[in-house]
């Protein structure tokens, strides 16, 4: 895999417009009509149009970069320079031509006047400590929305500007989450608390699982970063932005009984990311290692300590 490397925005755009049907087809997949859209055939719930995708199963979505991060194991970078190689596996690919659609401004969602919902949620479904809840609201770092209640987290930049959000319902039986238009990918849920280690998630919930675990370690002195998946756009971002950091903690999932839909095991994805960036930021001036949950995530983790 490759380091880190600087993309001109006309580049990213590039190759986010790669189309998606294109790229599949040139590995082999097969690529089925689904009325106005194309399906995946190994993955039924994807559908596609031209550069963009949407996996119907989970809500999650987005560009030709994002599909190759999600279900390709790759990193921001390594999908970048993939998909801006003019053929693959001897196949052309093709780019949709048609202008990027409006960047929508960002905007956060309004308050609700009370956390009832959020709270309810995150202790009784998630099993995370009230006073950790607290911390991250009083940080506004987390709040209820008024329309929908749903969790809403926020990534903010070191000066303290609020550049990307995730909604995640409360509701345990209509599961929801969306990133909120307008949010950055270079930034994502986190905590910066000064010392020089860095702990490393998948999602927002690991994160505040994974402190609840480790409380009573003056754990508030310690940095704190959720990617939003397994790409390290953010990660690339928040080094950039806090010299301080020498050591990083990869605490990704770890998705050891995962399937296929066919059944079949399927790779343990946050594993081998874990790894991978283990390597790869080893190879520049940090000191890396990893933590694996003994469950499929750290709150899974954290669910079963509660009932103990």
């Amino acid at each position: 895999m490759s380091k880190y490397v600087e993309f001109t925005q006309e580049e990213i755009d590039r190759a986010a417009h790669t189309d998606i049907k294109s790229f599949l087809e040139a590995k082999g997949e097969k690529v089925l009509r689904s009325g106005s859209e194309w399906m995946w055939a190994a993955n039924p719930s994807v559908k596609i149009r031209g550069h963009v995708f949407c996996e119907h199963a989970t809500g999650e979505g987005g560009t030709a970069i994002d599909f190759l991060c999600a279900f390709y194991n790759c990193r921001f970078p390594d999908a970048v320079l993939t998909l801006l190689g003019e053929d693959y596996n001897g196949v052309r690919l093709r780019r949709n031509t048609a202008p990027p659609p409006e960047r929508k401004p960002f905007k956060l969602p309004q308050e609700s006047r009370n956390m009832k919902r959020l709270y309810a949620y995150l202790m009784q479904e998630r099993k995370i400590d009230p006073d950790i809840i607290s911390f991250f609201v009083h940080q506004r770092s987390l709040y209820e929305s008024s329309n929908t209640h749903n969790a809403v987290f926020v990534g903010y930049d070191r000066m303290g500007k609020a550049r990307s959000a995730h909604e995640k319902g409360t509701l345990s039986d209509r599961p929801y989450r969306r990133d909120v238009p307008g949010s950055s990918n270079d930034y994502f849920f986190n905590y910066s608390g000064g010392s020089e280690w860095l702990f490393v998630f998948e999602a927002p919930i690991d994160l505040m699982s994974f402190i609840c675990l480790h409380k009573d370690k003056n754990w508030k002195k310690h940095n704190y970063l959720a990617l939003g998946g397994l790409s390290d756009r953010a990660l690339a971002r928040f080094l950039s932005e806090y010299s301080n950091i020498r050591k990083i903690v990869f605490c990704l999932d770890n998705d050891a009984n995962a399937k296929n839909k066919d059944g079949s095991p399927a790779p343990n994805h946050g594993q081998v990311a874990a790894r991978q960036f283990c390597h790869d930021y080893g190879q520049k001036r940090y000191d890396t290692c990893v933590m694996v949950p003994d469950l499929k995530d750290w709150n899974e983790v954290q669910k079963s300590r509660s009932q103990q």
